[in-house]
């Protein structure tokens, strides 16, 4: 059990949970309560009327139905052993993608811990909802025991409730820009305690010109359905959104497949993005910006301004400091895919690709010996959350294994 100073009770509100009743000792992973609890929630989730305008709700309610997480469980390979959580897992959940704090909250409970989750301050539909139905949930005399393994808090930037959780805290998700990362690793933690950090990361797409030439009519609207997931969905505020677009292929089949794919692509994101007055002032004065101060861009390109293509004669070293939002890219065309070896540092997260088979990838990894990139994924998935994230498999590296022999 945790006691609470009285003074850190007063400093945060308690959303979800009782803070006299939590209990930080674990369970086996993937323990059955935990995954029916999930299961309810999803089910819950799915039932209520304002999830289907939120696209991050219904994914995460789809991601933690029974069949997915049945599903993930098989997936794993340590199901021989006696895997249990660590005990207490304190979580600093990220404002830029709200969904997220659910996400975090699953990995901690399906790795078999009690979960103590900061949410941003800031509310959104979506934490509101996910914070009501799990409210709701948690009254089921069913999921009676998830009262004791769950608190969801708010607080404002308190560096006392902050040193208290994490003296506590078994393990830690800290979700956040470097300087938050940063800030957090500045408190004492118990010499065990294990830390999982999602700090500032930059993605990229890359596309062959052939294959973007190939498709049909429906095919090419379905890929730019994909690709408006990838982009705008998240405004490009999500790390795995893509920043950079490479095109690899021979040049006149670049261009030909640019002039094919962009006007199908802006119509397509018409239809589903309205774009604000003050994101249409805000791309063109950070174009007028990006044209004055970076070396490396040939021209502009924004046939409307939903969408924003910065040419790129050659890239930089520091291209992951290069970056938009609201339907702002970076557009290169290159030989190879090994062309890219030379930027790729640890910042790299996620590579959202066309065009390309597994092995091509692979030897592009491999054979270059790269410092970054964890996830390559097909265009469309980028945003798509799993049990391996940032090259962390979340189940082990939030549990430990007791060797009985």
């Amino acid at each position: 059990m945790i006691v609470i100073d009285n003074k850190i009770s007063i400093a945060q509100t308690v959303l979800v949970g009782n803070p006299e009743t939590f209990d930080n000792r674990p369970v086996p992973v993937w323990d059955a309560a935990r995954v029916s609890f999930l299961s309810d929630l999803s089910k819950e989730l799915i039932a209520q009327k304002d999830t289907k305008n939120l696209p991050d709700v219904m994914s995460f309610a789809y991601w933690i139905r029974k069949g997915n997480l049945t599903a993930l469980e098989e997936q794993t390979t340590y199901q021989d052993c006696t895997r249990v959580g660590l005990g207490l897992v304190f979580h600093i959940c990220p404002s830029n993608v709200p969904v997220n704090f659910a996400f975090s909250m699953a990995f901690g409970l399906l790795s078999g811990n009690s979960c103590v989750l900061r949410l941003p301050s800031a509310e959104t539909p979506t934490t509101t909802l996910i914070v009501e139905v799990v409210k709701k949930l948690l009254q089921n005399s069913n999921h009676k025991a998830m009262n004791e393994a769950l608190l969801l808090l708010r607080y404002d930037h308190n560096d006392e409730v902050n040193a208290f959780w994490l003296s506590q805290a078994d393990g830690r998700i800290i979700w956040g820009g470097n300087q938050t990362v940063q800030h957090m690793r500045s408190f004492k933690v118990p010499p065990r305690s294990r830390e999982i950090a999602f700090p500032d990361r930059y993605s990229l797409c890359a596309l062959h010109s052939d294959a973007i030439l190939n498709l049909d009519d429906k095919g090419l609207d379905a890929f730019c359905n994909q690709l408006h997931n990838d982009i705008y969905l998240m405004d490009q505020a999500a790390c795995s959104s893509p920043q950079l677009l490479v095109w690899t292929g021979d040049s006149n089949r670049i261009k030909m497949a640019q002039d094919r794919l962009w006007p199908t692509f802006i119509e397509c994101t018409k239809k589903r993005y309205d774009i604000t007055p003050i994101q249409v002032m805000d791309k063109f004065v950070d174009a007028c910006d990006a044209a004055s101060t970076n070396k490396n861009i040939t021209s502009i390109k924004t046939d409307d301004p939903i969408l924003y293509r910065y040419e790129l004669n050659s890239l930089d070293q520091h291209q992951d400091e290069s970056r938009g939002y609201s339907g702002t890219i970076h557009e290169i065309s290159l030989t190879s895919l090994n062309e890219l070896a030379i930027i790729v540092n640890e910042t790299f997260q996620t590579l959202t690709y066309f065009g390309y088979s597994k092995d091509e990838l692979m030897s592009f990894i491999n054979n270059n010996r790269l410092r970054g990139i964890d996830r390559i994924v097909p265009v469309g998935q980028a945003l798509d959350m799993d049990i391996t994230w940032d090259g962390y498999d979340m189940i082990s590296s939030l549990s430990r294994i007791v060797d009985i022999r």
